[in-house]
């Protein structure tokens, strides 16, 4: 699998590090969206998959280079720890993704914490989200 799905600070517009580095070795497909819904971190958000598909949120798809070296990286800065995976506060995982008029499977951070005293985000929408803050 060489598809990854962003939707929050890996986002290019972000301007972080990180994002800088990942996107060195990943060629851009397009926008796309995840039936998920979108939470409120403080300075990330969280995506949880929503099964009604009554909730969408949006990011972008990208196909990595080195998938390997580049999801390891990643892993990293989302402290996926494969030793102590109840510890974790993401897990990666292929999800559908919707993109012009078609499904492909990408891998994509999910939250694995609890959101119930998280703020939603309801445009599903980080960008616009945090420009609105």
């Amino acid at each position: 699998m060489d598809l990854l799905f962003v939707y929050g600070t890996l986002l290019p517009e972000c301007n972080l590090s990180i994002s800088t580095q990942f996107l060195k070795e990943a060629e851009f497909l397009g926008h796309g969206y995840v039936f998920a819904k979108l939470y409120d971190l403080g300075d990330y958000p969280a995506m949880v998959l929503d099964i009604t598909h009554e909730h969408k949120v949006f990011g972008q798809i990208y196909r990595l280079d080195s998938p390997k070296k580049t999801l390891a990286l990643l892993d990293d800065y989302e402290d996926i720890n494969p030793s102590f995976p109840e510890d974790n506060e993401y897990i990666r995982a292929v999800v559908k993704v919707n993109s012009k008029e078609i499904e492909i499977n990408a891998y994509a951070y999910l939250y694995t914490k609890d959101v119930l005293p998280l703020k939603k985000i309801p445009s599903g929408d980080y960008l616009s989200y945090i420009t609105d803050k």
